[in-house]
């Protein structure tokens, strides 16, 4: 799994400084991000082909809350990779006492590959090549 880290903004959070449920997905997507750049091309590229990678599903497990400058780390890996769409999966882990890590939220997102127009477009063989090493071997569901 790619890793990146982060600190929740003022902006991320509620009047109770606990990171607002919706940024979560947004947390998703610098993960998602970084982990295109590590692997060497920017998602940017595929905009300038005239492609876009739009969210078809998208699911989040809450686990405990992050708060206000929280050092969290964003674990972003793929699940699967097809000819138009793909799967990645999140974790974002904070340190707690002793340096263990804690879960604090999981999820995935899926995405379909569309040309300009919406139409459902192959993604470019480039893609497969950069995240093809990401591809995560799957596994059980956890906690409750």
């Amino acid at each position: 799994m790619h890793r990146v880290e982060i600190r929740p903004l003022f902006a991320d959070v509620d009047a109770m400084n606990v990171v607002y449920y919706g940024q979560y997905l947004r947390f998703f997507e610098l993960g998602r991000a970084e982990l295109m750049r590590a692997s060497g091309r920017a998602y940017r590229e595929m905009a300038e082909q005239g492609l876009h990678l739009p969210v078809t599903e998208a699911q989040v497990r809450y686990r405990r809350p992050i708060f206000y400058d929280d050092l969290i780390v964003i674990e972003t890996g793929l699940a699967w990779l097809k000819r138009a769409s793909l799967r990645f999966e999140y974790r974002l882990l904070r340190a707690a006492d002793g340096g263990q890590e804690e879960e604090m939220a999981s999820g995935h997102t899926v995405h379909g590959c569309v040309n300009l127009q919406g139409k459902v477009a192959p993604l470019p063989a480039w893609v497969a090549q950069c995240l093809t090493p990401h591809l995560e071997p799957p596994q059980a569901p956890t906690g409750v």
